[in-house]
């Protein structure tokens, strides 16, 4: 065989080869087309799937999964160790921002961390931990240990309890006076008149709250707070439901 006629059948050979080569890949890239479609329509069906389900229906590495879903777009659970996912399109959030889909948790804020620094923040007076465990779902004793700071967030003890708050000054001075509010004045301890004034005039309408009978005593020219009223109640321990008070 002739030089040429050698570098000729190697061309051949090479182009022969590309040709394969090139016809091979766009069947690989129709099959995985297909198999994103039949992955696409098990979330649709199942609504949350694993990497690994993923992965036995693509036919492919967990890296390529992690690939997919990225292109994709989807919702990483924050419970279960993060192994569930689902399309951004399938859950329907809460007013907090949280879907639960049986056992499982997704959170519009992505991990439980950034979940737990948005609630408190959003909230309009922080949140205890029984607050946040009714919210996210979770015992928060379980895993705020793990979390070595919550950018944004503060807590403080009360009594018993340990409360959230936002860091910034002036959502923590609105929050911190929700859940403390100011102590409404009571007025001054009632005086023997006063008392014989107030007790007569429950007698006569035991069915009036404490500020309808103010009302009804200021009509009649006396100067009784419905505080004043309060305070003889306290002072006397008198239990206002077993007078048929409002």
């Amino acid at each position: 065989m002739l030089y040429h006629d050698i570098v000729l059948t190697k061309v051949l050979l090479f182009d022969f080869l590309l040709t394969l080569y090139l016809k091979g890949e766009r069947i690989v890239n129709i099959r995985n087309i297909e198999l994103d479609q039949q992955a696409i329509n098990t979330f649709s069906m199942e609504k949350v799937l694993t990497v690994t389900k993923l992965s036995e229906i693509l036919k492919c590495s967990l890296i390529t999964v992690h690939r997919r879903l990225k292109e994709w777009g989807t919702c990483t659970s924050y419970n279960r160790n993060g192994r569930y996912y689902t399309l951004y399109t399938t859950p329907a959030f809460n007013k907090d921002g949280i879907w639960q889909y049986h056992d499982i948790y997704f959170s519009k804020y992505g991990t439980l961390k950034n979940t737990v620094i948005a609630l408190v923040k959003k909230s309009k007076k922080g949140l205890n931990h029984a607050e946040l465990q009714e919210v996210i779902g979770l015992n928060p004793k379980c895993f705020l240990s793990r979390f070595n700071e919550l950018p944004g967030i503060k807590k403080e003890r009360y009594k018993n309890y340990i409360i959230y708050f936002s860091s910034d000054s002036k959502e923590y001075e609105v929050q911190k006076r929700n859940r403390f509010p100011p102590v409404p004045a009571t007025g001054k301890l009632s005086t023997d008149a006063q008392a014989i004034i107030i007790l007569v005039e429950l007698i006569h309408h035991p069915q009036m709250s404490t500020s309808e009978l103010a009302a009804q005593l200021q009509g009649k020219g006396h100067i009784i707070e419905t505080g004043d009223i309060l305070a003889l109640f306290k002072e006397h321990e008198i239990d206002k439901k077993k007078l048929n008070m409002r």
